[in-house]
Parts: structure tokens; C-alpha cells; sequence
């Protein structure tokens, strides 16, 4: 046997040929071999066999990527038939702070203006990376207007503490939440200014017992204000993921955004489009109410790639199940002459979420949008294990 035909050899011939097929480009926007996904290859015997290595292995990814691997591979001489299997490994950066010391990826979901759904999709990623087998958390951020407890159905508002006095996030569909929605009451306002933001966020981080994360994704509020620059002074973060819907307006404010993580030089792993299209329940025809190709604008404006574009789907909002039509209920109020029902306000039981709906990304039902989501938080990854890969070089 000449050296020319040796198994080492073959196995370089099988990677040379993932890698100039892309395989792996279509579901994650960065072929294995550039995200270094590709392991060991060992050729013996006319098969050869193929460790991939993976952020969030999920039995679709891993159906697609198999079948790529086996056509790129089929040109290889004396490779009769391939073998692939795959392991859950998220990226370590390498990069940890004594705030966060055992979190490997802080991930900022943003978006230049409010109303985009930036919230959903952002614990949508969180539970479809959980759901694939990473360990995630999801810091709230958005100091105003804090929607996790809604979002992950916590009804529980005061945060337990360790014996250190740490913060313990409350826990949902297998992610790790906190967020002010935990600390002030539901109904009262935060007025604060920029200096308490920032050492409220810091808290956030560093008076919380997070434990070992994979990710720890951070919904960050509308614009570029005081929070995101909080967050990219003191931590590390790895990648950001920018949210707009199709419309001019919400791109231009997204666009801005995205520049904002850029001049701090914050990978940007990629664009969500929300709200991406409506199909018709009664036609099957999909109406574009908000516009088309936002994301496709930013995409190719600032060379990211579109992770996503979930459809606007009612269901995607939608936590409670339908109640049942034949029970009617009756607002609280009272009745006063001459003047009629007086709706009251709710109290806080009434308003507490009960038997509610797991997030679309985990509703089996979910259609379209929950493979989307999912599929967004998998480019998502994929993308970090690039940036980190290049970083490293």
C-alpha cells in the first residue's frame, strides 16, 4: 500500500469532500468544516466512519447532515458506504468572567424598536435549544416592560436565594429565568434612570446562581440605549441575533441596532424575520400584511445571514388554551344605576396563567412556525461555533 492510498489519507479525501460540498451550509448557514464540526474520520474496510460534532444535535439536523456526508463522500475513492455519528457539544469560547464564570455563551436577542416580537422569539430560541439538549438560561432585560414571567407561564414572583444570598432564577420548559418581572410588583412601573439600569443589569448577571450554562440569552429591550451598552462593557458576549419584521420602518430601527453590537465588536450571528407572511386558514393563499424581504435587506446590507422567518401565526402568541365556548364568564365589576357595569381590575389570581400552552417551539401542533423556531435557534448555534472558530484563528 503506497502512501498515496492510506487510510490517513482517504480520511482526508472524505473531509476535503464535506467541505467542498458545503454539506451542512443550507441548515446552518457555515458548513461542518468551517464551524470545526467535523471529528475524527477513520476509512477501513470501504466504509468510513465520521464523527460530527454538533451545538444542538436534533434528529432532523441530524437526518440532513448524514445524507450530505454520504453523498459528498460517495466520490471518494475505495469509500463504499458511510457511517456518521454525532454528539452534543456547544461551543466554549474560552472567554469567562468572574460575573458568569460557568456560562459559555452570552447571546443578546435585540431588535431597533418594540412590537418586532423580539420577546418570543427570543424564549422561543431558548426552549428549542433547551428541548435539543443544551443548558440554557434567559435573562430578561428589558427593565421597563418585562414579559418572561407571562412568556414561560411563572407565576411565582419572589426569586428564591442560596445561602451566598444569590438569586435563583426560576425554571420553565428546561430553561433558567430571571427577570425584573420577579422583583417589582406586576402593576407598578420602573422609573429609573441610566445609572440604576446598569447596575440593575450587572445584578442580573452577577447576583444570580446561573450554575453551568450553555447559553445564556439575554432579551434585550427596544433600541440602543443604556442596556446594551451595559451588557457589551461588562461582559463577554458572543453573538448577537437582531429580530424585525418585514416593514421598512422596523428594519431601518433593526439595522441600527445591528450596528451598534458591530462597533463593539459582537459577532452578529444573523436576522429573525417576524412575522414573515399570513396564510389564509380559508384560501391557503399567504397574504404579506406587513411587506416582504426585510430581512433579506438586512441580510445582504450588512452580509449576515436570514436565520429564519417565522410566519405570523396567531398561535404563536397564543399561551392559554381556547376556553370553553359554553362557559361564559363574567368580568368582576359591579352594577350601578343609571350608569351600568363597572368592569373592575383583575386581581392578581385572575390574572395568574393556569393550564396555559408550552411555547411554540414545543407544541407538537405547532406547524410551520414551531419548525422555523427551531430551525432559527439551530442556525443560531451553528453560527457561534463559527464565530468562535474564526476568533480562535
Amino acid at each position: 500500500m503506497t502512501s498515496d492510498d492510506s487510510p490517513t489519507d482517504r480520511a482526508a479525501a472524505v473531509r476535503d469532500a464535506i467541505a467542498s460540498e458545503g454539506v451542512g451550509e443550507s441548515e446552518l448557514h457555515a458548513d461542518l468544516v468551517d464551524i470545526d464540526g467535523v471529528g475524527d474520520i477513520v476509512v477501513r474496510d470501504g466504509v468510513a466512519s465520521v464523527e460530527i460534532s454538533l451545538p444542538v444535535p436534533s434528529e432532523r439536523l441530524r437526518e440532513h447532515l448524514a445524507s450530505g456526508i454520504a453523498d459528498a463522500a460517495a466520490g471518494v475513492e475505495d469509500v463504499d458506504s458511510v457511517e456518521v455519528g454525532f454528539r452534543g457539544e456547544p461551543v466554549d469560547p474560552g472567554e469567562h468572567i468572574e460575573m458568569v464564570p460557568d456560562v459559555k455563551n452570552v447571546v443578546a436577542v435585540a431588535s431597533g424598536k418594540g412590537g418586532v416580537g423580539k420577546s418570543t422569539v427570543a424564549a422561543n430560541v431558548a426552549i428549542a435549544l433547551a428541548d435539543a439538549g443544551a443548558s440554557v438560561g434567559l435573562i430578561d432585560a428589558d427593565v421597563y416592560g418585562p414579559n418572561a414571567p407571562a412568556l414561560f407561564g411563572l407565576s411565582e414572583r419572589t426569586p428564591d436565594t442560596t445561602t451566598a444570598d444569590e438569586m435563583v432564577p426560576r425554571e420553565a420548559h428546561g430553561v433558567r429565568v430571571m427577570s425584573m418581572g420577579f422583583l417589582a410588583d406586576e402593576d407598578d412601573p420602573v422609573i429609573w434612570r441610566g445609572p440604576l439600569v446598569d447596575e440593575f443589569i450587572k445584578q442580573l448577571f452577577g447576583d444570580v446562581h446561573w450554575g453551568e450554562l450553555d447559553y445564556l440569552i439575554v432579551d434585550m429591550p427596544p433600541g440602543t440605549g443604556d442596556v446594551q451598552l451595559s451588557l457589551v462593557q461588562h461582559l463577554p458576549v458572543a453573538g448577537a441575533i437582531i429580530v424585525t419584521t418585514p416593514q421598512e420602518v422596523a428594519v431601518d430601527d433593526a439595522g441600527r441596532g445591528l450596528v451598534g453590537f458591530a462597533r463593539y465588536d459582537v459577532p452578529v450571528l444573523g436576522v429573525i424575520e417576524n412575522m414573515a407572511g399570513f396564510e389564509c386558514p380559508d384560501c391557503d393563499e399567504v397574504h404579506d400584511i406587513f411587506g416582504t424581504g426585510g430581512g433579506d435587506f438586512l441580510a445582504e446590507e450588512y452580509g449576515v445571514p436570514v436565520l429564519g422567518r417565522i410566519p405570523l401565526d396567531p398561535a404563536v402568541g397564543t399561551l392559554a388554551p381556547d376556553e370553553d365556548e359554553s362557559e361564559t364568564v363574567t368580568a368582576p365589576g359591579i352594577d350601578l344605576p343609571l350608569i351600568g357595569r363597572l368592569q373592575l381590575p383583575r386581581t392578581r389570581g385572575e390574572r395568574e396563567q393556569t393550564g396555559s400552552l408550552p411555547p411554540m417551539a414545543l407544541r407538537e401542533n405547532g406547524g410551520e412556525a414551531r419548525e422555523r423556531l427551531r430551525a432559527a435557534a439551530t442556525r443560531a448555534a451553528a453560527r457561534l461555533n463559527q464565530a468562535a472558530v474564526q476568533f480562535d484563528h
